[in-house]
Protein backbone atom coordinates (compact mmCIF):
# COMPACT_ATOMS: atom_id res chain seq x y z
CA UNK A 1 0.00 0.00 0.00
CA UNK A 2 1.28 3.40 -0.63
CA UNK A 3 3.44 2.27 -3.67
CA UNK A 4 3.94 4.52 -6.83
CA UNK A 5 4.16 3.02 -10.12
CA UNK A 6 6.55 4.46 -12.14
CA UNK A 7 6.08 4.60 -15.62
CA UNK A 8 7.78 6.45 -18.63
CA UNK A 9 5.18 8.70 -18.56
CA UNK A 10 4.85 9.16 -14.48
CA UNK A 11 6.60 12.72 -15.08
CA UNK A 12 3.56 13.64 -17.34
CA UNK A 13 1.26 12.07 -15.31
CA UNK A 14 2.40 12.31 -12.19
CA UNK A 15 1.75 9.21 -9.29
CA UNK A 16 -1.11 7.24 -9.12
CA UNK A 17 -3.35 6.53 -5.68
CA UNK A 18 -4.34 3.11 -4.74
CA UNK A 19 -7.87 5.05 -3.86
CA UNK A 20 -8.65 5.54 -7.69
CA UNK A 21 -8.77 1.74 -8.43
CA UNK A 22 -11.63 0.85 -6.01
CA UNK A 23 -14.15 -1.37 -6.71
CA UNK A 24 -17.33 -0.22 -8.67
CA UNK A 25 -20.10 -0.32 -6.35
CA UNK A 26 -23.09 -2.42 -7.55
CA UNK A 27 -27.14 -2.75 -6.73
CA UNK A 28 -28.87 -5.77 -6.95
CA UNK A 29 -31.98 -4.03 -6.70
CA UNK A 30 -31.07 -1.78 -10.29
CA UNK A 31 -29.59 -5.16 -11.72
CA UNK A 32 -32.76 -6.88 -11.50
CA UNK A 33 -34.54 -3.79 -13.69
CA UNK A 34 -35.97 -5.03 -16.72
CA UNK A 35 -35.19 -2.38 -19.49
CA UNK A 36 -37.98 -3.46 -21.45
CA UNK A 37 -41.57 -5.02 -21.21
CA UNK A 38 -41.40 -8.52 -21.39
CA UNK A 39 -42.44 -9.35 -24.94
CA UNK A 40 -44.00 -12.67 -26.24
CA UNK A 41 -43.02 -14.95 -29.50
CA UNK A 42 -46.13 -13.07 -31.50
CA UNK A 43 -46.48 -9.69 -29.67
CA UNK A 44 -42.54 -8.83 -31.22
CA UNK A 45 -43.72 -10.19 -34.47
CA UNK A 46 -46.67 -8.28 -34.28
CA UNK A 47 -44.88 -5.23 -33.33
CA UNK A 48 -42.17 -5.40 -35.77
CA UNK A 49 -44.86 -6.21 -38.92
CA UNK A 50 -46.52 -3.34 -37.58
CA UNK A 51 -43.40 -1.21 -38.18
CA UNK A 52 -43.09 -2.06 -41.86
CA UNK A 53 -45.27 0.48 -43.95
CA UNK A 54 -45.48 -1.28 -46.97
CA UNK A 55 -46.98 -4.14 -45.14
CA UNK A 56 -49.13 -2.30 -43.83
CA UNK A 57 -50.38 -0.27 -46.67
CA UNK A 58 -51.01 -4.26 -48.15
CA UNK A 59 -53.16 -5.24 -45.34
CA UNK A 60 -54.86 -1.53 -45.80
CA UNK A 61 -55.73 -2.90 -48.99
CA UNK A 62 -56.87 -5.97 -48.43
CA UNK A 63 -59.14 -5.17 -45.48
CA UNK A 64 -60.77 -2.30 -47.68
CA UNK A 65 -61.50 -4.61 -50.74
CA UNK A 66 -63.10 -7.58 -48.22
CA UNK A 67 -64.71 -4.75 -46.79
CA UNK A 68 -66.02 -4.25 -50.08
CA UNK A 69 -67.15 -7.62 -50.90
CA UNK A 70 -68.96 -8.18 -47.35
CA UNK A 71 -70.64 -4.68 -47.11
CA UNK A 72 -70.72 -3.18 -50.70
CA UNK A 73 -74.04 -5.35 -51.68
CA UNK A 74 -76.11 -4.37 -48.80
CA UNK A 75 -75.70 -0.53 -50.93
CA UNK A 76 -77.13 -1.84 -54.03
CA UNK A 77 -80.30 -0.03 -55.79
CA UNK A 78 -83.06 -3.07 -54.91
CA UNK A 79 -83.28 -6.39 -57.11
CA UNK A 80 -86.05 -6.40 -59.70
CA UNK A 81 -88.33 -9.10 -60.28
CA UNK A 82 -86.08 -11.67 -58.70
CA UNK A 83 -82.84 -10.72 -60.23
CA UNK A 84 -80.39 -9.44 -58.34
CA UNK A 85 -78.56 -6.15 -59.18
CA UNK A 86 -75.22 -7.40 -60.38
CA UNK A 87 -77.31 -10.13 -63.05
CA UNK A 88 -79.46 -7.28 -63.96
CA UNK A 89 -79.05 -7.23 -68.05
CA UNK A 90 -79.82 -4.04 -69.69
CA UNK A 91 -79.52 -4.37 -73.74
CA UNK A 92 -79.08 -0.35 -74.06
CA UNK A 93 -75.96 -0.36 -71.95
CA UNK A 94 -74.30 -2.78 -73.60
CA UNK A 95 -70.00 -2.58 -73.65
CA UNK A 96 -70.29 0.89 -71.94
CA UNK A 97 -67.52 3.08 -70.83
CA UNK A 98 -66.82 4.01 -67.24
CA UNK A 99 -69.46 6.68 -66.08
CA UNK A 100 -71.22 8.82 -63.69
CA UNK A 101 -74.46 8.57 -65.30
CA UNK A 102 -75.69 9.47 -68.38
CA UNK A 103 -78.23 11.35 -69.65
CA UNK A 104 -81.12 8.45 -70.62
CA UNK A 105 -84.59 9.46 -73.00
CA UNK A 106 -87.85 7.79 -71.08
CA UNK A 107 -89.73 5.01 -73.45
CA UNK A 108 -92.76 3.40 -72.43
CA UNK A 109 -92.30 -0.14 -71.43
CA UNK A 110 -94.04 -1.10 -74.68
CA UNK A 111 -93.09 1.10 -77.48
CA UNK A 112 -94.96 -0.01 -80.68
CA UNK A 113 -92.78 -0.67 -84.14
CA UNK A 114 -93.63 2.30 -86.66
CA UNK A 115 -95.69 1.14 -89.23
CA UNK A 116 -94.13 1.12 -93.05
CA UNK A 117 -94.56 3.67 -94.56
CA UNK A 118 -96.29 3.28 -98.25
CA UNK A 119 -97.14 5.93 -101.31
CA UNK A 120 -100.74 4.88 -101.62
CA UNK A 121 -100.44 7.40 -105.21
CA UNK A 122 -97.30 5.82 -106.42
CA UNK A 123 -97.59 4.91 -109.81
CA UNK A 124 -96.42 1.81 -110.42
CA UNK A 125 -97.25 1.26 -113.71
CA UNK A 126 -95.07 4.11 -114.97
CA UNK A 127 -91.61 2.68 -117.18
CA UNK A 128 -88.63 1.69 -115.02
CA UNK A 129 -85.66 3.87 -115.65
CA UNK A 130 -82.16 2.67 -117.29
CA UNK A 131 -79.76 2.08 -114.39
CA UNK A 132 -77.64 4.81 -115.63
CA UNK A 133 -80.65 7.19 -115.18
CA UNK A 134 -81.19 5.99 -111.35
CA UNK A 135 -80.84 9.09 -108.55
CA UNK A 136 -80.77 8.72 -105.07
CA UNK A 137 -83.94 8.94 -103.46
CA UNK A 138 -84.14 12.29 -101.84
CA UNK A 139 -85.40 13.78 -98.74
CA UNK A 140 -83.65 11.14 -96.93
CA UNK A 141 -84.15 11.80 -92.99
CA UNK A 142 -84.99 10.03 -89.54
CA UNK A 143 -88.77 9.78 -88.41
CA UNK A 144 -88.53 11.09 -84.56
CA UNK A 145 -85.58 10.49 -82.34
CA UNK A 146 -83.08 8.07 -83.16
CA UNK A 147 -82.38 5.87 -80.05
CA UNK A 148 -81.16 2.49 -79.25
CA UNK A 149 -84.77 1.06 -79.78
CA UNK A 150 -84.32 1.51 -83.05
CA UNK A 151 -84.34 4.30 -86.28
CA UNK A 152 -86.87 4.89 -88.64
CA UNK A 153 -85.57 5.99 -91.80
CA UNK A 154 -87.86 7.56 -94.31
CA UNK A 155 -87.21 9.11 -97.73
CA UNK A 156 -89.29 10.31 -101.11
CA UNK A 157 -90.31 7.33 -103.38
CA UNK A 158 -88.56 7.74 -106.82
CA UNK A 159 -90.74 6.99 -109.98
CA UNK A 160 -89.54 4.04 -112.73
CA UNK A 161 -87.84 1.76 -109.90
CA UNK A 162 -88.29 -1.76 -108.56
CA UNK A 163 -87.17 -0.97 -105.03
CA UNK A 164 -84.67 0.57 -102.58
CA UNK A 165 -81.55 -1.11 -100.95
CA UNK A 166 -81.11 0.35 -97.22
CA UNK A 167 -77.56 -0.11 -95.58
CA UNK A 168 -75.71 0.72 -92.23
CA UNK A 169 -72.21 0.88 -91.63
CA UNK A 170 -70.61 1.36 -88.21
CA UNK A 171 -67.98 3.93 -87.56
CA UNK A 172 -65.29 4.05 -84.90
CA UNK A 173 -63.66 7.04 -83.95
CA UNK A 174 -60.48 6.27 -85.62
CA UNK A 175 -62.54 6.36 -88.80
CA UNK A 176 -62.22 8.82 -91.47
CA UNK A 177 -65.14 8.41 -93.75
CA UNK A 178 -66.18 11.48 -95.91
CA UNK A 179 -70.07 11.14 -96.93
CA UNK A 180 -69.55 12.24 -100.04
CA UNK A 181 -67.28 8.51 -100.37
CA UNK A 182 -69.86 6.51 -99.58
CA UNK A 183 -72.37 8.48 -101.70
CA UNK A 184 -70.45 7.81 -104.54
CA UNK A 185 -69.92 3.79 -103.75
CA UNK A 186 -66.16 4.61 -103.14
CA UNK A 187 -65.80 2.61 -100.16
CA UNK A 188 -68.34 -0.38 -98.62
CA UNK A 189 -71.54 1.03 -97.51
CA UNK A 190 -71.64 -1.50 -95.11
CA UNK A 191 -74.54 -4.41 -93.57
CA UNK A 192 -77.73 -4.58 -96.07
CA UNK A 193 -80.45 -4.04 -93.69
CA UNK A 194 -83.23 -3.76 -95.98
CA UNK A 195 -83.93 -4.87 -99.55
CA UNK A 196 -87.43 -3.11 -100.57
CA UNK A 197 -89.32 -4.39 -103.47
CA UNK A 198 -92.14 -2.69 -103.08
CA UNK A 199 -91.05 0.50 -104.81
CA UNK A 200 -93.76 2.34 -102.65
CA UNK A 201 -92.67 1.68 -99.63
CA UNK A 202 -90.41 4.90 -98.27
CA UNK A 203 -89.55 3.40 -95.14
CA UNK A 204 -88.07 0.83 -92.53
CA UNK A 205 -86.94 0.58 -88.87
CA UNK A 206 -84.00 -0.43 -88.07
CA UNK A 207 -83.65 -2.21 -84.63
CA UNK A 208 -81.23 -4.64 -84.86
CA UNK A 209 -77.99 -4.72 -82.70
CA UNK A 210 -77.51 -1.29 -82.09
CA UNK A 211 -74.83 0.04 -79.87
CA UNK A 212 -75.67 3.43 -77.94
CA UNK A 213 -71.61 4.05 -78.04
CA UNK A 214 -71.10 3.86 -81.81
CA UNK A 215 -71.83 6.08 -84.32
CA UNK A 216 -73.56 4.71 -87.52
CA UNK A 217 -74.00 6.18 -91.11
CA UNK A 218 -77.11 4.79 -92.90
CA UNK A 219 -77.73 4.77 -97.14
CA UNK A 220 -80.20 4.11 -99.42
CA UNK A 221 -80.36 3.23 -102.96
CA UNK A 222 -82.60 2.63 -105.64
CA UNK A 223 -82.54 -0.39 -108.00
CA UNK A 224 -84.33 -1.32 -110.67
CA UNK A 225 -84.77 -5.77 -111.86
CA UNK A 226 -84.61 -6.23 -115.68
CA UNK A 227 -88.41 -7.74 -116.77
CA UNK A 228 -86.44 -9.96 -118.64
CA UNK A 229 -83.27 -12.08 -117.28
CA UNK A 230 -84.20 -10.88 -113.71
CA UNK A 231 -81.03 -9.35 -112.75
CA UNK A 232 -80.93 -6.35 -110.29
CA UNK A 233 -79.17 -2.98 -111.19
CA UNK A 234 -78.17 -0.06 -108.51
CA UNK A 235 -78.07 3.48 -108.93
CA UNK A 236 -74.56 4.71 -108.53
CA UNK A 237 -75.22 6.80 -105.88
CA UNK A 238 -76.93 6.93 -102.53
CA UNK A 239 -78.41 9.04 -100.49
CA UNK A 240 -76.58 8.85 -97.05
CA UNK A 241 -77.01 10.28 -93.16
CA UNK A 242 -75.37 10.31 -89.75
CA UNK A 243 -76.60 9.91 -86.65
CA UNK A 244 -75.60 8.80 -83.23
CA UNK A 245 -77.91 7.21 -80.89
CA UNK A 246 -79.58 8.30 -77.88
CA UNK A 247 -79.94 6.28 -74.98
CA UNK A 248 -83.29 5.16 -73.51
CA UNK A 249 -84.50 3.82 -70.30
CA UNK A 250 -87.62 2.09 -69.97
CA UNK A 251 -90.94 4.02 -67.76
CA UNK A 252 -90.60 1.23 -65.57
CA UNK A 253 -87.02 1.21 -64.35
CA UNK A 254 -86.80 5.30 -64.41
CA UNK A 255 -89.67 5.30 -61.66
CA UNK A 256 -86.88 3.07 -59.69
CA UNK A 257 -84.78 5.71 -59.51
CA UNK A 258 -87.44 8.81 -60.04
CA UNK A 259 -90.47 8.09 -58.80
CA UNK A 260 -92.41 10.40 -60.68
CA UNK A 261 -90.38 9.94 -63.86
CA UNK A 262 -92.52 10.45 -67.26
CA UNK A 263 -92.62 9.17 -70.94
CA UNK A 264 -90.54 11.58 -72.97
CA UNK A 265 -88.70 13.39 -70.20
CA UNK A 266 -84.82 13.05 -69.89
CA UNK A 267 -83.89 12.09 -67.12
CA UNK A 268 -79.65 10.69 -65.34
CA UNK A 269 -79.30 7.03 -64.95
CA UNK A 270 -77.12 5.07 -62.63
CA UNK A 271 -73.81 5.70 -62.67
CA UNK A 272 -71.38 2.71 -64.01
CA UNK A 273 -68.11 3.67 -62.29
CA UNK A 274 -66.23 0.33 -64.09
CA UNK A 275 -69.01 0.38 -67.72
CA UNK A 276 -71.04 -2.07 -68.47
CA UNK A 277 -70.32 -5.57 -70.00
CA UNK A 278 -71.28 -7.50 -72.60
CA UNK A 279 -75.00 -7.88 -70.94
CA UNK A 280 -75.16 -4.32 -70.43
CA UNK A 281 -74.61 -5.56 -66.14
CA UNK A 282 -72.40 -3.23 -64.14
CA UNK A 283 -68.76 -4.39 -64.01
CA UNK A 284 -68.26 -2.95 -60.50
CA UNK A 285 -70.76 -4.74 -58.70
CA UNK A 286 -69.86 -7.66 -60.30
CA UNK A 287 -66.72 -7.30 -58.80
CA UNK A 288 -67.90 -6.45 -55.78
CA UNK A 289 -70.34 -8.97 -55.30
CA UNK A 290 -67.46 -11.29 -56.61
CA UNK A 291 -65.16 -10.28 -53.81
CA UNK A 292 -67.01 -12.60 -51.75
CA UNK A 293 -66.57 -15.73 -53.53
CA UNK A 294 -62.47 -14.93 -54.17
CA UNK A 295 -61.73 -13.92 -50.84
CA UNK A 296 -63.50 -17.45 -49.12
CA UNK A 297 -61.49 -19.15 -51.95
CA UNK A 298 -58.15 -17.57 -51.32
CA UNK A 299 -58.83 -18.04 -47.44
CA UNK A 300 -60.11 -21.06 -47.38
CA UNK A 301 -57.99 -23.50 -49.98
CA UNK A 302 -54.41 -22.56 -48.73
CA UNK A 303 -55.50 -22.47 -45.39
CA UNK A 304 -56.55 -26.32 -45.59
CA UNK A 305 -53.88 -27.00 -48.23
CA UNK A 306 -51.23 -26.01 -45.50
CA UNK A 307 -53.04 -27.71 -42.63
CA UNK A 308 -53.39 -31.24 -44.33
CA UNK A 309 -49.61 -30.77 -46.05
CA UNK A 310 -47.38 -29.63 -42.43
CA UNK A 311 -49.99 -32.74 -40.43
CA UNK A 312 -49.21 -35.29 -43.66
CA UNK A 313 -45.41 -34.28 -44.25
CA UNK A 314 -44.14 -33.50 -40.61
CA UNK A 315 -45.94 -37.51 -39.46
CA UNK A 316 -44.14 -38.65 -42.58
CA UNK A 317 -40.84 -36.89 -41.67
CA UNK A 318 -41.17 -38.10 -37.77
CA UNK A 319 -41.74 -41.38 -38.16
CA UNK A 320 -38.44 -41.93 -40.67
CA UNK A 321 -38.53 -45.44 -41.90
CA UNK A 322 -40.97 -47.45 -44.15
CA UNK A 323 -43.97 -45.51 -43.36
CA UNK A 324 -42.02 -42.06 -44.26
CA UNK A 325 -41.38 -44.28 -47.78
CA UNK A 326 -45.04 -45.29 -48.25
CA UNK A 327 -46.78 -41.67 -47.37
CA UNK A 328 -43.51 -39.93 -50.17
CA UNK A 329 -44.71 -42.54 -52.83
CA UNK A 330 -48.48 -41.44 -52.43
CA UNK A 331 -47.16 -37.70 -52.41
CA UNK A 332 -45.77 -38.34 -55.26
CA UNK A 333 -48.79 -39.92 -56.90
CA UNK A 334 -50.60 -37.17 -56.01
CA UNK A 335 -48.66 -34.62 -56.93
CA UNK A 336 -48.31 -35.82 -60.77
CA UNK A 337 -52.13 -36.23 -61.00
CA UNK A 338 -53.57 -34.64 -63.80
CA UNK A 339 -55.76 -31.71 -61.89
CA UNK A 340 -57.87 -30.81 -65.17
CA UNK A 341 -59.48 -34.77 -64.50
CA UNK A 342 -59.36 -34.09 -60.97
CA UNK A 343 -61.24 -31.38 -61.79
CA UNK A 344 -63.87 -32.68 -64.16
CA UNK A 345 -64.32 -36.01 -61.66
CA UNK A 346 -65.44 -33.94 -58.60
CA UNK A 347 -67.44 -31.20 -60.94
CA UNK A 348 -69.37 -34.30 -62.43
CA UNK A 349 -69.73 -35.74 -58.33
CA UNK A 350 -70.56 -32.48 -56.58
CA UNK A 351 -71.71 -30.22 -59.15
CA UNK A 352 -70.94 -26.97 -59.54
CA UNK A 353 -70.84 -24.76 -57.04
CA UNK A 354 -68.44 -22.72 -54.28
CA UNK A 355 -68.29 -26.07 -52.54
CA UNK A 356 -67.01 -28.03 -55.50
CA UNK A 357 -63.95 -25.53 -56.03
CA UNK A 358 -63.35 -25.69 -52.55
CA UNK A 359 -62.88 -29.20 -52.66
CA UNK A 360 -60.94 -29.52 -56.35
CA UNK A 361 -58.57 -27.01 -55.91
CA UNK A 362 -58.00 -28.99 -52.34
CA UNK A 363 -57.56 -31.91 -53.47
CA UNK A 364 -54.59 -32.64 -54.41
CA UNK A 365 -52.87 -28.96 -53.93
CA UNK A 366 -51.70 -29.85 -50.23
CA UNK A 367 -49.21 -32.53 -51.68
CA UNK A 368 -46.09 -30.44 -52.70
CA UNK A 369 -46.25 -28.38 -49.55
CA UNK A 370 -46.34 -31.80 -47.66
CA UNK A 371 -42.96 -32.82 -49.34
CA UNK A 372 -41.37 -29.04 -48.10
CA UNK A 373 -42.58 -30.06 -44.78
CA UNK A 374 -40.91 -33.54 -44.84
CA UNK A 375 -37.42 -32.20 -45.58
CA UNK A 376 -38.05 -29.47 -42.71
CA UNK A 377 -39.04 -32.12 -40.16
CA UNK A 378 -35.90 -34.52 -41.30
CA UNK A 379 -33.81 -31.63 -40.60
CA UNK A 380 -35.47 -30.76 -37.01
CA UNK A 381 -36.28 -33.71 -36.31
CA UNK A 382 -32.11 -34.18 -35.06
CA UNK A 383 -32.30 -31.00 -33.34
CA UNK A 384 -31.63 -31.10 -29.23
CA UNK A 385 -34.97 -29.53 -28.14
CA UNK A 386 -36.99 -31.86 -30.64
CA UNK A 387 -34.81 -35.36 -29.32
CA UNK A 388 -35.74 -33.80 -25.88
CA UNK A 389 -39.02 -34.09 -26.40
CA UNK A 390 -39.11 -37.00 -27.77
CA UNK A 391 -36.77 -38.76 -24.84
CA UNK A 392 -39.08 -37.36 -22.36
CA UNK A 393 -42.26 -39.01 -24.09
CA UNK A 394 -44.12 -36.36 -26.17
CA UNK A 395 -46.36 -37.74 -28.20
CA UNK A 396 -46.37 -36.91 -32.14
CA UNK A 397 -49.20 -34.82 -32.20
CA UNK A 398 -47.57 -32.36 -29.04
CA UNK A 399 -44.37 -32.76 -31.23
CA UNK A 400 -46.05 -31.21 -34.48
CA UNK A 401 -48.25 -28.86 -32.40
CA UNK A 402 -45.29 -27.64 -29.97
CA UNK A 403 -42.39 -27.86 -32.04
CA UNK A 404 -42.30 -28.58 -35.32
CA UNK A 405 -44.89 -26.02 -36.49
CA UNK A 406 -44.30 -22.98 -34.49
CA UNK A 407 -40.61 -23.59 -36.07
CA UNK A 408 -41.97 -23.61 -39.95
CA UNK A 409 -44.22 -20.44 -39.11
CA UNK A 410 -42.36 -18.85 -41.65
CA UNK A 411 -42.38 -20.94 -44.48
CA UNK A 412 -46.25 -21.64 -43.35
CA UNK A 413 -46.62 -17.87 -43.86
CA UNK A 414 -44.78 -17.70 -47.39
CA UNK A 415 -46.27 -20.89 -48.89
CA UNK A 416 -50.10 -19.12 -47.61
CA UNK A 417 -49.38 -16.29 -49.64
CA UNK A 418 -47.93 -17.38 -52.16
CA UNK A 419 -50.92 -19.69 -53.18
CA UNK A 420 -53.30 -17.65 -52.64
CA UNK A 421 -52.93 -15.94 -56.53
CA UNK A 422 -52.75 -19.65 -58.15
CA UNK A 423 -56.03 -20.17 -56.74
CA UNK A 424 -57.32 -17.27 -57.75
CA UNK A 425 -55.91 -17.55 -61.41
CA UNK A 426 -57.18 -21.59 -61.09
CA UNK A 427 -60.97 -20.28 -60.53
CA UNK A 428 -60.44 -18.36 -63.72
CA UNK A 429 -59.18 -21.27 -65.66
CA UNK A 430 -61.61 -23.28 -64.72
CA UNK A 431 -64.53 -20.83 -65.42
CA UNK A 432 -62.77 -20.27 -69.08
CA UNK A 433 -63.50 -24.05 -69.31
CA UNK A 434 -67.06 -24.08 -68.30
CA UNK A 435 -65.98 -25.86 -64.86
CA UNK A 436 -66.16 -22.59 -62.75
CA UNK A 437 -69.58 -21.04 -61.11
CA UNK A 438 -72.08 -20.93 -63.33
CA UNK A 439 -73.31 -18.02 -64.80
CA UNK A 440 -74.95 -15.43 -63.55
CA UNK A 441 -72.75 -16.11 -60.02
CA UNK A 442 -69.82 -13.42 -60.23
CA UNK A 443 -66.05 -13.99 -59.23
CA UNK A 444 -62.82 -12.00 -60.15
CA UNK A 445 -62.31 -14.65 -62.69
CA UNK A 446 -65.39 -14.58 -65.01
CA UNK A 447 -65.32 -11.48 -64.83
CA UNK A 448 -62.20 -10.59 -65.98
CA UNK A 449 -62.29 -13.35 -68.29
CA UNK A 450 -65.50 -12.31 -70.21
CA UNK A 451 -63.62 -8.75 -70.62
CA UNK A 452 -61.24 -10.00 -72.19
CA UNK A 453 -63.33 -11.49 -75.08
CA UNK A 454 -63.97 -7.91 -75.76
CA UNK A 455 -60.67 -6.53 -75.69
CA UNK A 456 -60.24 -4.92 -78.50
CA UNK A 457 -64.09 -3.70 -77.96
CA UNK A 458 -64.34 -2.14 -74.83
CA UNK A 459 -60.32 -2.27 -73.35
CA UNK A 460 -61.11 -0.17 -70.22
CA UNK A 461 -63.84 -3.01 -69.26
CA UNK A 462 -60.79 -5.02 -69.02
CA UNK A 463 -58.28 -2.98 -67.57
CA UNK A 464 -60.10 -1.69 -64.48
CA UNK A 465 -61.02 -5.43 -63.06
CA UNK A 466 -57.58 -7.03 -63.98
CA UNK A 467 -56.24 -3.71 -62.12
CA UNK A 468 -58.03 -4.49 -59.16
CA UNK A 469 -57.52 -8.22 -59.37
CA UNK A 470 -53.05 -7.52 -59.50
CA UNK A 471 -53.31 -4.88 -56.90
CA UNK A 472 -54.64 -7.04 -54.36
CA UNK A 473 -52.68 -10.54 -55.49
CA UNK A 474 -49.62 -7.87 -55.04
CA UNK A 475 -50.65 -6.93 -51.80
CA UNK A 476 -51.37 -10.65 -50.21
CA UNK A 477 -47.72 -11.24 -52.06
CA UNK A 478 -46.34 -8.26 -50.07
CA UNK A 479 -47.97 -9.01 -46.84
CA UNK A 480 -46.98 -12.14 -47.00
CA UNK A 481 -43.37 -11.53 -47.72
CA UNK A 482 -43.41 -8.95 -44.70
CA UNK A 483 -44.90 -11.71 -42.52
CA UNK A 484 -42.22 -14.32 -42.91
CA UNK A 485 -39.50 -11.50 -42.05
CA UNK A 486 -41.28 -10.55 -38.77
CA UNK A 487 -42.42 -14.01 -37.57
CA UNK A 488 -38.65 -15.57 -38.25
CA UNK A 489 -36.53 -14.86 -35.45
CA UNK A 490 -33.16 -15.11 -37.41
CA UNK A 491 -34.50 -12.37 -39.75
CA UNK A 492 -35.15 -9.49 -37.33
CA UNK A 493 -32.29 -7.47 -38.16
CA UNK A 494 -34.21 -6.69 -41.40
CA UNK A 495 -37.26 -4.66 -40.24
Amino acid sequence: MGQHHQTPGSALWGPVADDMFSPLKREVAAAENISRPALTYFQDAFMRLKKNGLAMTSLAVIVFVTLAGVVGPVFFPKSEGGVAYENQQNSHDINQGPTRGESLLIVDDFAAVPVDLVDPNYDLAAPLRAPGDLLPPQNFRIDGAATVDGVHLVWDTAPGVSGYAVYRLLVTPSDRIKLSDLADGTIERGLNIAELTDPAQHAVFDGMGLDPSESYLYSVVAFVDDLNTGQRSYGARAAVLETKLINTIKLSDAQTIYPKAAVGETVRGRAHLFGTDGLGRDVLARMVKGTRVDMLLALLVPTLCIFIGLIFGAFSGLMGGKIDNICMRLVEVIDNFPDLLVFIILQVAIGKGVLSLVVALTAFSWAGFARIVRGEVLRMRELEFVQASRLLGAPIKRLISHHIGPNLLGLIIIAWSARIPGVIASEAFLSMLGLGLEQPTPSWGNVVFDAARRLQVNPIQFFLPASVLGITLLCFYLLGDSMRDAFDPKLRGRT
